[in-house]
């Protein structure tokens, strides 16, 4: 049953960092923009700058209020006329990408949650394996999500088209994903947008897991045998 738990917690470690990585990516404004600017997205969508990236805030906004059921965000464009900015086909994929981002939230806040509960236990039980057990874990942890950031992205190098196709088939049933190339959705988060944003995450989780290993390797070599 240690055992079992201990390797629950290690697991806990790769999940937290990436889903905490994955969730920060959605809630960056600095994100939307950079890709709005690259992809020249602005003048796709025949808009200013400014109004675009009060889009990208109101777009945050939905993300994160548990009230608002569906995304209302209206846009002026260049000519004056104001519009919703998604049709109601784009309104329900927006309202699937939602409940996906929450359950990125509770899947880290249950990570951070065992982390924290079996950590607290094992202070009160056995304090003197608290630094070591934390170390142990942060080191194999590290490593494992050095593991599966390498293995996707040597993967999604390979496929990424493929492996974006699936990824929307698995995680969004209703099949209201598919937009056409003339569709605000497209002309705002194209293709390569998605592909950078998957780079971005994947570097940042490489980054944290090898720090992480890094901290818990190095906390062992200090630590003193324990009796």
């Amino acid at each position: 049953m240690r055992i079992l738990l201990r390797w629950l917690l290690i697991l806990c470690v790769p999940t937290l960092l990436l889903s905490g990585t994955i969730g920060i990516a959605f809630n960056s404004l600095w994100v939307y923009t950079a890709g709005f600017a690259k992809y020249s997205s602005a003048a796709e969508l025949e808009v200013s700058d400014v109004e675009l990236r009060r889009v990208a805030q109101e777009l945050i906004a939905y993300f994160n209020n548990g009230h608002q059921e569906y995304l209302d965000i209206n846009v002026t464009y260049n000519n004056g006329q104001t519009e919703p900015v998604y049709s109601v086909n784009e309104i329900n994929h927006m309202k699937d990408v939602k409940m996906l981002l929450w359950l990125d939230y509770v899947i880290a806040l249950v990570s951070a949650t065992y982390i924290l509960g079996y950590l607290g236990m094992l202070w009160f039980r056995e304090r003197v394996y608290v630094r070591r057990e934390l170390a142990v874990c942060a080191w194999r942890g590290g490593i494992i999500t050095c593991g599966v950031v390498i293995f996707l992205g040597c993967f999604a190098a390979i496929s990424f088209d493929w492996l974006f196709v699936k990824f929307h088939e698995i995680f969004f049933p209703h099949g209201n994903w598919q937009f056409s190339q003339y569709d605000n959705m497209i002309l705002m988060f194209p293709a390569g947008f998605w592909s950078d944003a998957a780079l971005l995450i994947g570097l940042v989780g490489l980054v944290l897991g090898t720090l992480v290993a890094g901290v818990g390797r190095l906390s062992l070599k200090r630590l003193q045998p324990v009796r």
